[in-house]
C-alpha cells in the first residue's frame, strides 16, 4: 500500500460492504466506538514467517505485526524526518573498545568504532499473549535465522547483506558453535552485536533490527522436510504471534487477511502523546486483477489503487494521485549460454544468436526509454544504470549514489555523452550496425542459418495488458532497428507466460525476462550481491567469480573478479574507504556489468496510484525512503468507517477522482 515506510506501492482492494458488515457498523455506532479500517491488496503469502518469506508482499504482511528497536517518523514541520527509539530504550552505543583484538571474533586490535554496538531494550515488551520479550528472544531468534539445519532463506541478512554478524556464517555453514557468533546477551535487557564489517552510527541503527519469532510457536511448528528441517510459523494465524501495533484476527489461504489493534504492544501507552496510528484495523484481500481493483475503488470499497499506463489519461490529473519512488531497477535479463540456447532450437528458429553481445547491445540500443516511460510505465523514469536514483551513498550529508560525480561521469562514459542530460540509451542507426554485425559473425561461425528466424522466449508471471504493451514495444522497436539489415522481419519477442520464470531462469531455461532489484536504500554498495553473487544472480551464463575488472584505485591498477570487487568493497580491503573511493569502485563494477548487456536496464520504478477521498497522508510530499510520506503512523481519516459508507451511498457507489 502507498503508506508503508518501505514506499512500495501495493494494489488495494476493500471488503465488500455485506449486510453482517453494515450491521456491525451499526453496533460500532452504538456504543460510540469509531473504526478506521485500512483496506488494501496483495499477492496470497505462501509465508509470512521473518526467517523464510521471499516476496514483498510476504514481508508486508509481517510487518503490520512487528515492530522495530528504532522508528523513523516525520520531524515537526512535517518536511524531513527524525529517528527515535521504539523497542530500544537508547540509541546504540559503540562498544567497539571492548572487543578490540578479540580473538573469538577476529577484532582487529586498532578498531576504534563500528565493530560492536550495544543495544539496551525495553522491559515491558510483549508478544500478543501478554508473554514477555527479552534479550534472550532477540538471541533465540537470531539463532533461528542462522540455524545450520534450516537453511532459513533470510539467514544472508545477517552474515553478507546489510549487517555481517561476527562467525555468523561459520554458524550458518555448520562450523563454528553458537557462543561462538557475534551476539552477546548483557543482561535480560540488553545485548551487543559484534561485528565482522563495522558500521556507522546510521547504518546500525538502519540494519540493526532482529526480527523475532516466537519460540514455543517456532519449535512446535518445525518438521524435517527432505534434508533440512522447516517452521510452518507464520503460515495461518494460530502458527504466529504479533509483537507489533497489530496482531491479526481472521486470515483465510488465497482469500484475505485481517488485523485488529494488539493491545500488548507497548507502543499505545508510550506514543499516546504523539496520537499515531489512528488506524484501527487493516484488511488486505489477495486479489491482483487491476480492472476489479479499479473498480472498487471507485466504489469506496478500498483505500488506494495502484495506475498502470492505461489509466493515465483519465487519473494522470487527479488531486488524489501519488507518486512514489522505489529502488527498483526493471531491466531485460538475457539468458547468454550458447549451449542452453541452442538445446531449445528447431529447424528454422534460432535462439543461439541471443549469446552474442553485439546482438544485445543492438537491442539495448534500439529502445527509445524516454517513449517507454511516456507509454508503457508512466511516472516511472527512464534507466541508463543499474541502480535507481533512490540510493543514498552518504546518511549524513543525504548525498544519492547516482548524483555523485563517479556515478555520473561512468555513465556519461558508458553512454559516451558529454552530460547526463544527453543520455538517452538510444540510436537505431548504430542498433542496426550491431544488429549486422550479429548476424553476420553468427552466421560465419555456423550459429544461424541465412533462411532461420530468431525467436526470442520472453517469460513473464502472468498474462495482463501492461506487460502486452512492453512486448509490443520492444518489439516494435527491433522491427524498426532491423530494418534494412539481413534481420529486418526475422526477429521475433514471444510471449510466454511462466509463473516460475525467476526459478527457470536460473536453470537456463529462460532466453528473456524483465526482472527488478531493490531495496538497501541506505547500502547501495551491498546491492552488488544481486548482480556480482552466483546466490542471487538472474542471468544465466554469466559468471561473476570468473569475469574481471581492472581499477585504478589511489593510483594504482587493482584486477579482481567482479564478486572480489563485491566482497572487497563491503567486507574486506575497502569496506571502511571514504565515500569517494567507494563510489569510484562501484561506479566502476556497475560500467562493467553494463557492458555485457545481458542485463539492460529499462527503467527506474515509480509506484503511481490514487488514495481515497477520505485519507489524509502524514506529508503532502514524498519525504524520503525512510518515511516516504508519513507511514501508517501518521495516516489520518477524515471519516471513519460509518461515515465513509454513508458518504459512499450518498454518491451510489461511483466516486469521482
Amino acid at each position: 500500500m502507498f503508506i508503508t515506510k518501505k514506499s512500495k506501492a501495493l494494489v488495494a482492494i476493500a471488503v465488500c460492504a455485506s449486510a453482517a458488515f453494515l450491521s456491525g457498523c451499526k453496533k460500532k455506532a452504538e456504543s460510540t466506538v469509531k473504526t478506521y479500517t485500512y483496506r488494501t491488496t496483495s499477492t496470497a503469502p505462501s509465508t509470512w514467517s521473518p526467517t523464510d518469506y521471499q516476496q514483498g508482499d510476504e514481508g508486508a504482511i509481517f510487518d503490520y505485526a512487528s515492530d522495530s528497536l528504532y522508528r523513523y517518523v516525520l520531524n515537526e514541520s512535517r518536511d524531513g524526518y527524525e529517528t527515535i527509539c521504539s523497542m530500544a530504550t537508547e540509541f546504540p552505543i559503540d562498544v567497539t573498545a571492548d572487543y578490540a583484538g578479540n580473538a573469538t571474533y577476529n577484532i582487529p586490535e586498532n578498531a576504534e568504532k563500528g565493530y560492536a554496538w550495544k543495544f539496551n531494550i525495553r522491559d515491558d515488551l510483549k508478544w500478543q499473549d501478554g508473554t514477555p520479550i527479552t534479550a534472550a528472544t532477540f538471541e533465540y531468534s537470531l539463532k533461528q535465522f542462522l540455524n545450520p539445519q534450516m537453511k532459513n532463506y533470510r539467514a544472508s541478512s545477517y552474515y553478507s547483506d546489510n549487517i555481517v554478524i561476527a562467525n555468523a556464517e561459520n554458524y550458518y555453514n555448520g562450523q563454528t558453535d553458537w557462543e561462538n557468533v557475534g551476539f552477546v546477551k548483557n543482561n535480560d535487557y540488553s545485548y551487543t552485536l559484534v561485528l565482522s564489517v563495522p558500521l556507522s552510527e546510521f547504518l546500525a541503527i538502519y540494519n540493526s533490527p532482529i526480527p523475532l519469532v516466537k519460540e514455543d510457536l517456532y519449535e512446535a511448528n518445525k518438521k524435517q522436510s527432505g534434508d533440512i528441517i522447516k517452521s510452518t510459523y507464520g503460515t495461518d494465524i494460530d502458527k504466529f504471534s504479533s509483537y507489533g501495533p497489530y496482531k491479526i484476527s481472521e486470515y483465510q489461504a488465497d482469500k484475505y487477511i485481517k488485523y485488529d489493534r494488539n493491545e500488548n504492544w507497548f507502543g499505545w501507552n508510550a506514543f499516546k502523546d504523539k496520537n499515531y496510528f489512528q488506524t484501527t484495523n487493516i484488511y488486505i484481500q489477495f486479489i491482483l486483477e487491476h480492472t476489479t481493483n479499479l473498480n472498487l475503488f471507485l466504489q469506496g470499497k478500498l483505500d488506494d489503487v495502484g495506475l498502470s499506463s492505461v489509466d493515465m489519461d483519465k487519473y494522470g490529473n487527479s488531486e488524489y494521485r501519488i507518486i512514489t519512488p522505489t529502488t527498483y531497477t526493471v531491466k531485460m535479463s538475457f539468458n547468454i549460454d550458447k549451449k542452453s540456447l541452442k538445446d531449445e532450437e528447431s529447424d528454422g528458429i534460432n535462439h543461439s544468436i541471443i549469446s552474442y553481445k553485439d546482438f544485445r547491445h543492438a537491442v539495448s540500443l534500439a529502445i527509445d526509454r524516454e517513449k517507454y516511460v511516456s507509454t508503457i510505465v508512466i511516472g516511472s523514469d527512464p534507466g541508463f544504470g543499474l541502480f535507481t536514483n533512490a540510493y543514498i551513498c552518504d546518511p549524513e550529508t543525504n548525498l544519492k549514489y547516482r548524483e555523485s560525480e563517479q556515478a555520473k561521469k561512468m555513465l556519461c562514459d558508458f553512454y559516451e555523452t558529454s552530460s547526463i542530460s544527453d543520455i538517452t540509451g538510444f540510436n537505431k542507426e548504430k542498433a542496426k550496425e550491431y544488429f549486422q554485425k550479429a548476424y553476420e559473425q553468427a552466421l560465419k561461425n555456423g550459429d544461424l542459418k541465412a533462411s532461420d528466424k530468431v525467436q526470442i522466449d520472453l517469460h513473464m508471471t502472468v498474462d495482463n495488458e501492461s506487460l502486452k504493451r512492453a512486448c509490443a514495444f520492444i518489439q516494435e522497436s527491433i522491427n524498426n532497428a532491423t530494418e534494412g539489415t539481413d534481420l529486418e522481419n526475422k526477429v521475433n519477442l514471444k510471449f510466454i507466460v511462466d509463473e516460475n520464470y525467476y526459478e527457470n531462469m536460473r536453470q537456463g531455461k529462460v532466453d528473456l525476462a524483465m526482472t527488478l532489484w531493490g531495496g538497501a536504500t541506505y547500502a547501495p554498495y551491498k546491492m552488488l550481491a544481486c548482480y556480482c553473487d552466483p546466490g542471487t544472480l538472474n542471468e544465466y551464463g554469466f559468471y561473476p567469480k570468473k569475469e574481471t575488472c581492472t581499477i585504478n584505485v589511489n593510483g594504482k591498477d587493482v584486477t579482481n573478479t567482479l564478486y572480489d570487487w563485491y566482497m572487497e568493497l563491503n567486507a574486506g580491503s575497502y569496506a571502511d574507504a571514504g565515500t569517494d573511493t567507494k563510489n569510484h569502485i562501484f561506479a566502476s563494477v556497475e560500467k562493467k556489468l553494463l557492458s555485457y548487456y545481458n542485463m539492460i536496464p529499462l527503467y527506474y520504478q515509480n509506484s503511481s496510484g490514487l488514495i481515497s477521498q477520505r485519507i489524509i497522508q502524514g506529508a503532502d510530499h514524498y519525504i524520503n525512503p525512510l518515511v516516504g510520506y508519513g507511514g501508517l503512523e501518521e495516516l489520518k481519516y477524515s471519516m471513519d468507517d460509518e461515515e465513509w459508507e454513508g458518504y459512499c451511498n450518498k454518491n451510489n457507489y461511483q466516486l469521482k477522482y
